[in-house]
């Protein structure tokens, strides 16, 4: 069986988002963005590297234990990004390329582009969105091959037509991978190295290249600015919730309640409206949270209430009474 790696982009500095923080390392749920597309990927494969760049101590602290780290010192385009990681991988197997601004997709989504990239040189998940604008391209043969992916400044307006776009996420054959990435050249709109470009030029020498499409097009998009940040946030936010409610906790208004990844619930909980639960909170059986309940690294006994109350790093006894109107912070029982 072939090896299997994952190269994860998150070297790039995010301007859109207007911050001294990396983009990556922006919050969703409780976690740092980069968590997701890591864990998905580590549910398929222990053999990971994360490039990184601006900010890339602070990334490195924060995802310090397990995890093996590229450096790019200069960030010239994608194509450079994973030029740093090429010598690190083996002579032969595969390799997924991922975002780490892709916080939605999961390792259901890895595993089918996975499936449908099988024997061929390189497969780019796509999807189709009403409006492309900003996008790259995915311009595909009458056979249904990828042909080549054009960047949005690079397109003519017939291919500004297309709505098929490029994800960012990619399965390659590493041999095929090894020898064409250094091919690639920055004669482009942005005079940088694009891995788009790797495509094609393993087209062009009769190579397979494919597409696996993602039917949610808000799934395979990546975060560039706070607005779509918000955006991921409630996506995840109803997946987390849904979670809850199916193992036996109730909530008469979901879409009011936020509860970090991570949040244990007992059942027969109730989460009533305007409740915030943060991380390191443990909540147990037949509780009544809310409403207007903030938790944060709270553990609360079975059948406890908290109303109308602000609890920070304290644990509330079984059967305990809180509320209404207090603010709690410290240890207490």
């Amino acid at each position: 069986m072939k090896q299997l790696w994952a190269v994860v982009l998150a070297a790039g500095e995010g301007r859109r988002m207007h911050s001294r923080l990396p983009k990556v390392l922006h919050p969703l749920c409780g976690k740092p963005m980069l968590s997701y597309i890591l864990n998905s990927a580590a549910d398929l494969t222990d053999n990971i590297l994360i490039v990184v760049g601006h900010g890339a101590s602070k990334v490195q602290e924060t995802f310090a234990d397990g995890w093996r780290f590229v450096k790019q010192e200069r960030q010239l385009g994608t194509g450079h990004a994973v030029l740093q990681a090429l010598n690190e991988l083996p002579s032969d197997g595969t390799v997924f390329v991922l975002c780490g601004d892709t916080p939605l997709i999961e390792n259901v989504h890895l595993e089918k582009l996975l499936a449908s990239h099988e024997n061929r040189a390189a497969t780019v998940a796509t999807t189709t969105l009403p409006d492309p604008s900003g996008y790259g391209r995915i311009i595909r043969t009458s056979c249904d091959m990828v042909e080549r992916i054009v960047e949005d400044r690079d397109a003519t307006k017939e291919e500004k037509n297309i709505d098929e776009i490029n994800t960012g996420t990619y399965c390659f054959d590493i041999k095929l991978l090894k020898h064409y990435l250094p091919l690639v050249k920055t004669d482009n709109a942005q005079n940088e190295y694009y891995l788009t470009d790797v495509v094609a030029l393993m087209y062009n020498d009769g190579y397979e290249t494919g597409a696996f499409l993602i039917d949610d097009y808000r799934v395979g998009l990546g975060i560039n600015n706070r607005a779509q940040l918000a955006e991921a946030g409630k996506m995840l936010q109803q997946k987390i919730n849904r979670a809850l409610m199916l193992k036996g906790v109730s909530m008469p208004d979901p879409a009011s309640v936020y509860v970090d990844q991570g949040t244990v619930i007992g059942q027969d909980t109730v989460i009533r409206p305007n409740c915030l639960l943060e991380k390191g909170t443990v909540v147990g059986s037949g509780c009544e949270i809310g409403p207007n309940a903030h938790l944060v690294g709270v553990v609360v006994g079975d059948g406890a209430s908290v109303q109308h109350a602000v609890v920070k790093n304290s644990t509330i006894g079984r059967d305990q009474k809180i509320g209404p109107f207090v603010v709690i912070s410290g240890e207490n029982s």
